[in-house]
């Protein structure tokens, strides 16, 4: 009975995780901030949210390679950033690394650049790196949300990054 209803849960949780094709395709075509602000059920999003982590990293993988060649600069970082913070908050934390890492290019501005080192430092669990991060972010963004978000890793740098990102000081 225990083993059926769990077989049952778990097929519930893949169904309502499935992107239909069609979906995919159209958003695919979407502009980046109409594709990035998705509602329910199949914005990434909300499939994260969901626990659909690897829908969600299909529909941003998705939209990346269905738009890479139209892309600006910011939002290929923000789509690979994206990914790693999928991963990051279902607490796949070494699987996201390479994703923060892709997230950071030469074109990046300085208070981009300031949060994706703070990230990567909390997630290689460098505490002294995530400090010089926050100063530098802070030092460009000081009343940004984000700030709150690199002031979580230090106040709770033994936490997976799900519980990381919500800390306060």
């Amino acid at each position: 009975m225990l083993l059926s209803l769990l077989i049952a849960a778990a097929a519930g949780i893949a169904s309502s995780c499935a992107v239909p094709p069609a979906e995919l395709e159209r958003q695919a075509a979407l502009v980046y901030s109409t594709f990035d602000s998705q509602p329910p059920p199949h914005g990434w999003r909300h499939l994260s949210a969901m626990g659909c982590t690897d829908a969600a990293v299909s529909m941003l993988s998705a939209y990346a390679a269905a738009n890479a060649g139209g892309l600006s600069a910011a939002n290929a970082m923000e789509l690979s950033f994206h990914i790693g913070q999928v991963l990051a908050l279902a607490g796949r934390e070494n699987e996201s690394i390479a994703y923060f890492e892709r997230s950071l290019q030469t074109t990046a501005t300085a208070e981009w650049s300031a949060y994706v080192q703070a990230t990567l430092a909390f997630l290689k669990r460098d505490t002294a790196a995530v400090r010089v991060a926050r100063n530098a972010y802070a030092a460009v963004a000081p009343s940004s949300m984000r700030l709150r978000f690199i002031e979580g890793f230090l106040a709770c740098p033994n936490e997976p990054y799900a519980k990381a990102v919500h800390c306060h000081p």
